[in-house]
């Protein structure tokens, strides 16, 4: 018996990060492959904008994986960033059916599935779909909101908390389009902040309260996270792009503006630095410019300042408070390990900041635990539960999806 083969498929600004992974007979899952390839100026802060490029650096990266795995890959999940990403609350209730005159019924899958249709009845633009559709809870005749679905439960009404994520219909036809150029299909497309909150978050986190700020090179996702449910999701344009651009203006190529980034910035310990002098190439290599690394921490820092003050400015038009983020804030993305960024922004914010990295699963190698392989670990993670909790739901409701549906489109019409 093959084992469950389950991929995921980051398409970043700057890289294409594919991870393979395959569950073993007591359900553990084990990465077995991985693969990454730059897409090139094809993705444009989280939207593709050249088909044809975005295919091939998703084929490159999918290639290496399978390689190093020997799995052949049919279908892959795959996230989605972007500042078209962005989520709100909804609410549905519904009453359930009665046994009899005098006694209550017992919560089905159906009126649980009723419920979350209810909640999902909002009037959306034109240009947007659902994307995901996460659980926050349920309550039952007014009692206090319970995490689990409460079927086998008596009640007469039943209500349902989400948090629907929504997307750009265009941005997803296209990202959809990329993965079946490169020979693969789509088994579910996921928020990147969600899926980076899968592999480096742990529940303890995500109880107390925190905030998942996955940094790529173009966008920052943004989960909050409390009482063990989504409570807010946004994706602001900028990342550690931002930083190398604003280096690019002392006229040196991209190629030093990133060695500058790797080798002498320390943005905690900017203060300390001397007036050590480095020389970079200018424009066209034609001649040298000496700067110190005085300078370049100044000029970084002042460019993460702006990323953290726009990270800050989410959070408070969204209502969120530092006594609702007991557990801090956890960075993960190519960008976060960019030295002294966690306390440059924890000292911005007033909150604990701290560097995740990918976890909850067998890595096979020390590569896949760096933080910007996290959006792809959390792919496989996500697959893999989706379809566990499908295989409980077959079992405990021998009627079907097809049958629920019918019954409740007859209950709908009484």
């Amino acid at each position: 018996m093959n084992p469950e083969i389950y991929a995921g498929v980051d398409i970043g600004s700057a890289n294409v990060i594919c991870v393979v992974a395959e569950a073993d007979e007591h359900g553990v899952l084990h990465i077995t492959g991985a693969g990454q390839a730059p897409t090139s100026g094809s993705v444009l802060e989280g939207v593709i904008v050249d088909l044809e490029g975005a295919a091939e650096a998703v084929s490159q990266a999918v290639e290496e994986a399978e390689s190093i795995s020997s799995w052949k890959i049919i279908d892959t999940a795959v996230s989605i960033s972007g500042s078209h990403v962005r989520g709100f609350p909804g609410r549905g209730t519904v009453n359930v059916e009665r046994e009899d005159e005098f006694v209550s019924g017992k919560v089905t899958w159906m009126d649980i599935e009723d419920a979350m249709e209810t909640a999902q009845l909002i009037k959306l633009p034109r240009e947007s779909m659902v994307l995901r559709t996460e659980k926050c809870g349920y309550t039952i005749d007014g009692s206090s909101r319970l995490l689990r679905p409460p079927v086998g439960l008596r009640a007469e009404r039943l209500t349902a908390d989400i948090y629907m994520v929504t997307a750009d219909r265009t941005a997803v036809l296209n990202l959809e389009q990329v993965i079946l150029d490169a020979g693969k299909n789509v088994s579910a497309i996921y928020p990147a902040a969600s899926a980076a909150a899968r592999s480096v978050l742990t529940p303890d986190e995500m109880e107390m309260g925190v905030v998942l700020v996955d940094i790529g090179a173009d966008t920052t996702d943004i989960a909050v996270f409390h009482s063990g449910v989504l409570a807010h999701l946004a994706v602001i344009p900028g990342g550690g792009e931002s930083i190398t651009r604003a280096l690019q203006q002392i006229r040196i190529p991209r190629h030093e503006a990133e060695r500058l980034k790797r080798e002498y910035i320390d943005l905690a310990g900017r203060s300390k630095t001397g007036n050590r002098e480095i020389t970079v190439s200018s424009f066209g290599g034609r001649s040298t410019i000496p700067i110190t690394d005085e300078v370049v921490n100044e000029i970084a820092y002042r460019s993460a300042g702006n990323l953290i003050g726009d990270i800050l400015c989410e959070l408070k038009q969204a209502g969120i408070q530092e006594s609702d983020l007991p557990a801090g804030i956890v960075l993960s993305g190519g960008t976060s390990y960019l030295r002294g960024l966690s306390s440059v922004a924890s000292r911005i914010i007033g909150i604990p900041v701290e560097v995740g990295k990918p976890g909850g699963i067998e890595m096979s190698s020390s590569m896949i635990e760096n933080a910007e392989f996290a959006n792809a670990v959390g792919l496989v993670l996500l697959s893999h539960e989706e379809e566990n909790e499908y295989e409980k739901r077959k079992e405990s409701n021998p009627l079907g999806k097809v049958a629920s549906r019918i019954k409740g489109m007859i209950r709908k019409l009484r």
